[in-house]
């Protein structure tokens, strides 16, 4: 029993310094290669799977939704299994007043500081209509871009998970999402 533990405490370790490594050094070296037209090999495609892991591993913790979409794009699964709340700040807001001149607003943030800009940067809403009432209808964009992104101080290679994804390790789709609105609420910002 003891060895075994043993055996687990050293995978545990060697897990946790290939992350440390790959953070640190190893997804910029990847990154360059990428830029320079190079194939990666299996251990570099191994270590950014393992980032991309335990990006939606943690996430659990501290943004659900994101988590549940990377979980998704890993899986090769077309819609989140787990619906959860989409996650509204300041520039999600200024984007449904806009929606009384515009169809569509496109959401964007210059930094991930916020969990809606971790969850729906690059993606789209609208207005929706159906016979049960008024929606916010989301189109969440579940594609990496290329470029370096910082999520809570950690510089991630976003150009390594797009070369994942264009290489049909990681997927890419659009996900819908619906969001009820206040009957008050769309008065406000009906066109």
């Amino acid at each position: 029993m003891r060895k075994r533990i043993n055996i687990i405490l050293f995978i545990f370790v060697i897990l946790i310094a290939n992350q440390c490594y790959y953070l640190l050094s190893l997804q910029f070296k990847c990154t360059d290669k990428i830029n320079q037209g190079k194939e990666l090999n299996i251990y570099e495609i191994a270590s950014a799977l393992q980032t991309h892991t335990n990006l939606w591993l943690i996430g659990w913790i501290i943004e659900p939704m994101t988590a549940s979409i990377c979980f998704c794009k890993q899986f090769h699964i077309s819609n989140p299994l787990i619906q959860f709340d989409i996650p509204e700040d300041s520039v999600v807001r200024k984007a449904k007043n806009k929606l009384n001149k515009e169809n569509k607003v496109r959401l964007v943030w210059n930094n991930y500081s916020t969990k809606a800009s971790i969850c729906l940067n690059g993606s789209y809403i609208s207005n929706y209509q159906d016979e049960t009432g008024y929606y916010y209808m989301y189109e969440i964009n579940n594609d990496y871009k290329p470029g370096i992104i910082n999520i809570a101080g950690i510089r991630i290679s976003e150009t390594v998970f797009d070369y994942l994804e264009n290489k049909n390790i990681l997927s890419t789709n659009i996900i819908y999402r619906l969001q009820k609105v206040d009957t008050y609420d769309y008065n406000d910002h009906q066109h």
